[in-house]
C-alpha cells in the first residue's frame, strides 16, 4: 500500500515538474509560449461601412493564453494584417493560473470603432506578440492566419440588404482534433482573476476528461444544434464499457459561433467530457478495498471513446494509459511546441452530424496555419 501511494504522489511531482517542459519550451523569448489550444478569434460584426447601415463589416477579437515565467513590465499585443488594412491592439491579461505559471487574455480587440471595420474575407494573418521595455526585449510568441468567410443574413431578393453578411470564422481543422488529460490539469487550467494566483492543485484523486471539437448549427439550421445537441461519451477497455460521461458530465468549454441573430450551420464547440467514475489515481484511496469506480491506476493498457450525438455515432478516438499512473504521451504536443498539458490526439470524425465541413482543412490550416506534425490520422 505504502508503495502504491508513494508512486501515486509521485504523478503530481512528475506533474509540477512537466510544466517547464511541456509549457515553456515553445517558440518566444524568456520561456514564455502560448497555449496553442487556447487562442480563438471572434469577428465582431458591425452593422454598417462607410456611412452605408446596410452594409455589415467586421472587426476582430481574440482570446488566449500566455504560460510564464513573467517578468515586471511585461505587456501583449496582436498585430494583423490583411491586403489593404492592419490593426496593433494592446492586449491586458484578466485572468490566471496556479502561481501565476500562465496568464490569460479574454476578447482583447472588442468594440473597436466602426471607423475601424473591414468587409474582407478570406485569409488573415497575425501576431501575438510579447515586449518588455524594462529588458529591453521584443519577441513574437506565436504568428499564423486564420480564414474569414461570411453568410447573408435576413431577405435574400431584397437589393436593400443585399450586404447584410455575417462574418466568422471557419474551424474545420479543430473537428479531427481531440485532447485526453486528467483531472488535475483540469484544475490547473481553470481560470481565475488576475488577482487570484492561489498555488497548485490538490487533489486526492484525479478523474478523466475528454474533450472533442464538433460543429453545428444555432438551432434550425438542418444540422443538430452545437450546444443542445444531445452527447454521450463512453470510455471502453479490453472492449467493454468501464465509465461514460452523459447529461450534465458534459458541457462546451469554447463555444465559437456567428455574432448573428439567424440560424447558420457554421457554430463549433469543443465540448468536454468529465468521466467520474475513471480514476486515474487514487492517492486518498477513495476506491480501497472496493468501489463502483473503475481504477484506471489498476489497468493500464489501451482505451477507447466513443461519442454519440443525438444518438448517432460522432467520434472515435483512442488513448493508452500507463503503468506510472498517467496518460500515455503521444508527443504530438510536444513536436508542436503547443504549450499545453492535455494529451493531444487523433479523432476519428464519424457519420454526418457535423453538416458540411472540410476534411482536408487540417493539413494547412491547422492551429492556424501550423499544421500537426507526427500525427497518424486515422
Amino acid at each position: 500500500m505504502g508503495i502504491k501511494l508513494a508512486k501515486i504522489t509521485g504523478v503530481l511531482v512528475s506533474f509540477i515538474a512537466a510544466i517547464s517542459g511541456a509549457l515553456c519550451n515553445a517558440d518566444g523569448a524568456q520561456g514564455q509560449s502560448i497555449n496553442k489550444p487556447s487562442v480563438q478569434f471572434f469577428l465582431q460584426v458591425h452593422k454598417g461601412y462607410k456611412g452605408d447601415p446596410e452594409t455589415w463589416s467586421w472587426t476582430p477579437t481574440i482570446n488566449f493564453r500566455t504560460n510564464g515565467p513573467f517578468s515586471p513590465g511585461a505587456s501583449l499585443s496582436v498585430e494583423y494584417s490583411l491586403p489593404g488594412k492592419t490593426w496593433k491592439l494592446d492586449c491586458v491579461p484578466n485572468e490566471a493560473g496556479p502561481s501565476s505559471a500562465w496568464i490569460g487574455v479574454d476578447q482583447c480587440g472588442l468594440n473597436l470603432p466602426d471607423a475601424e471595420a473591414v468587409t474582407y474575407t478570406g485569409p488573415v494573418d497575425f501576431k501575438i506578440n510579447m515586449k518588455n521595455e524594462l529588458e529591453g526585449k521584443n519577441a513574437t510568441l506565436m504568428s499564423g492566419k486564420f480564414k474569414v468567410e461570411k453568410f447573408h443574413e435576413g431577405v435574400v431578393n431584397l437589393p436593400k440588404f443585399a450586404n447584410n453578411f455575417v462574418y466568422y470564422v471557419n474551424y474545420d481543422w479543430t473537428l479531427p482534433i481531440a485532447y485526453i488529460f486528467d483531472e488535475w490539469v483540469y484544475n490547473w487550467e481553470y481560470r481565475k482573476p488576475i488577482s487570484n494566483t492561489s498555488g497548485l492543485p490538490n487533489l486526492n484523486d484525479s478523474r478523466l476528461r475528454a474533450a472533442f471539437w464538433f460543429k453545428g448549427g444555432t438551432a434550425g439550421s438542418g444540422v443538430p444544434d452545437v450546444v443542445s445537441a444531445k452527447y454521450e461519451a463512453y470510455l471502453y477497455y479490453n472492449g467493454q464499457i468501464v465509465a461514460d460521461a452523459v447529461g450534465e458530465m458534459s458541457g462546451c468549454e469554447m463555444l465559437n459561433r456567428p455574432e448573428s441573430n439567424q440560424d447558420s450551420p457554421y457554430a463549433y464547440c469543443l465540448r468536454r467530457f468529465s468521466f467520474q467514475k475513471a480514476m486515474l489515481w487514487d492517492k486518498g484511496q477513495v476506491c480501497a478495498p472496493n468501489c463502483d469506480y473503475f481504477p484506471m491506476w489498476k489497468n493500464s493498457g489501451d482505451y477507447e471513446i466513443k461519442v454519440l450525438r443525438n444518438g448517432k455515432l460522432a467520434r472515435d478516438a483512442k488513448f493508452s494509459f500507463g503503468s506510472d499512473y498517467k496518460i500515455v504521451d503521444t508527443g504530438i504536443g510536444k513536436q508542436n511546441n503547443m504549450g499545453t498539458l492535455r494529451i493531444v490526439v487523433p479523432a476519428q470524425i464519424i457519420g454526418d452530424t457535423d453538416g458540411q465541413w472540410d476534411r482536408s482543412a487540417y493539413k494547412s490550416d491547422a492551429f492556424f496555419g501550423n499544421p500537426l506534425n507526427g500525427v497518424v490520422w486515422p
